[in-house]
């Protein structure tokens, strides 16, 4: 962003920030409770990402998840 003398728009620097974030640790409790309240099958978590977040497989700050991140 030239207007504030950043390399980086907002939008990268969030993405980075919040990489592991929006990986599974916080979208499993909301889809846990989505779930819990209406028992629609829609809102459950997908297989897939509860497998990802039960190995430890939460994004860039643990150092796996979708991509190895050495």
């Amino acid at each position: 962003m030239q207007g504030l003398k950043s390399p980086r728009s907002p939008w990268r620097w969030r993405s980075r920030r919040h990489a592991s974030e929006t990986a599974g640790h916080k979208a499993m409790p909301s889809a846990d409770q989505l779930y819990a309240e209406y028992k629609e099958p829609l809102y459950a978590a997908p297989p897939l990402l509860q497998r990802m977040v039960d190995a430890g497989r939460l994004g860039r700050k643990t150092g796996s998840g979708f991509y190895p991140y050495a």
